[in-house]
């Protein structure tokens, strides 16, 4: 299954790219030409790590245009610390790895409906992993400190429970573009995600008769 992930959400957005150019072109211009409206995630993307299922949890906000493309900031962090052990000075230390990230995200929804969305998704994580411990002194201590950015392309259906709230799950893959440092662990990784979405517009409508300011 490695990589197969990334492959086949590539295949797809090439192919409906290539399908439907001078609609992708339409709807892009005509979005983008329309006032943004606010969106609010909560999302859980589980992945492997040591053949290992790991969860991270992310926080995104960001801008929606016309329901057709959104694009907003996260911020993920592994939730559950994976335990490890490392050598210092011949004693051998237990740790936790730890793994945080910013990842900018890009979404085109090719199929939409009152209540449902099918989106191609793409975000880029920028952050860093370290292991942490704590010393003699109950301090906390990073050891290993290693940059990362990663690539992660996913395939993602939403549905609006109600006009505040929706759910959402989608499968994808983490490629790892970039690593420096001394962890030797392994982070690409096929992901599945569960996601809370709040329509932070539609809430202060209901109870102001206003709509939020994207500018």
């Amino acid at each position: 299954m490695k990589q197969a992930v990334c492959l086949i959400i590539g295949v797809l957005f090439s192919n409906l790219l290539i399908a439907q150019p001078e609609k992708f072109e339409r709807e892009f211009k005509e979005s983008f030409s329309t006032k943004p409206k606010f969106e609010f995630k909560f999302d859980s993307r589980f992945s492997f790590l040591r053949n290992t299922e790991v969860k991270t949890t992310g926080i995104k906000i960001g801008l929606s245009f016309k329901r057709k493309f959104n694009l907003g900031l996260g911020i993920n962090q592994l939730l559950i610390h994976s335990e490890s052990k490392i050598i210092e000075q011949n004693d051998t230390i237990p740790v936790n790895l730890n793994y945080g990230y910013f990842s900018p995200y890009f979404e085109y929804v090719y199929f939409s409906s009152k209540k449902w969305e099918f989106n191609l998704s793409t975000q880029f994580g920028f952050g860093e992993a370290s292991f942490e411990y704590r010393d003699s002194e109950g301090n906390l201590q990073k050891n290993k400190r290693t940059a990362l950015i990663s690539y992660e392309p996913a395939m993602l259906i939403d549905y609006k429970i109600i006009k505040w709230f929706g759910i959402g799950t989608g499968i994808g893959y983490r490629l790892i573009l970039f690593k420096n440092g001394s962890i030797k662990e392994n982070f690409s990784s096929p992901v599945y995600v569960i996601k809370l979405k709040v329509y932070l517009g539609a809430i202060v409508r209901s109870f102001t008769g206003k709509e939020i300011p994207a500018e």
